[in-house]
């Protein structure tokens, strides 16, 4: 088909070549697909010049600086998107760093209300001990004392 649509040495655009297989076939067919084959029949219409010669050298010259643009232009991208990245990212810290510190603040303050809680559940167990010998039956009889004065039973 692409030899046919040829004119001369001067092949066929890809948009030719798929409008003519949907008109023919009624599929225009892959387009990778149809590009490749017309990349293979450039390279068997037009011999590789002889290696060392001029004009590869040329080629081959313009192929690199091709493939050197390209690589810078991937780089710049590349960069980028990773400065824009990393700014995001040192704003979001920036954004967190006070949520940080009140985290940090809550904590010590967590721990001075655990450690006050602890000495009054102390002191708390001390007085009850306290009272609780205060109250306790003296002698072998079992019988209760009186309360010391101003202490009711009822208040416990």
């Amino acid at each position: 088909m692409i030899r046919e649509l040829m004119v001369g040495k001067t092949l066929p655009s890809g948009a030719a070549v798929r409008a003519t297989l949907d008109a023919r076939f009624g599929s225009r067919g892959g387009v990778a697909r149809i590009y490749r084959l017309l990349a293979d029949e450039r390279r068997l219409i037009t011999p590789p010049p002889e290696p060392g010669s001029v004009e590869s050298l040329q080629r081959e010259l313009q192929a690199l600086r091709e493939r050197a643009e390209r690589a810078e232009d991937r780089e710049r991208a590349h960069q980028t998107h990773w400065a824009g990245e990393v700014d995001r990212l040192r704003m979001k810290v920036q954004a967190l760093e006070p949520l940080a510190h009140q985290g940090r603040m809550a904590g010590e303050w967590s721990d001075l209300l655990r450690h006050q809680l602890h000495a009054a559940e102390q002191r708390a167990a001390r007085l009850e001990e306290q009272l609780m010998a205060a109250l306790a039956p003296s002698g072998p009889s079992g019988s209760s004392p009186n309360p010391p004065e101003g202490l009711a039973r009822d208040r416990l």
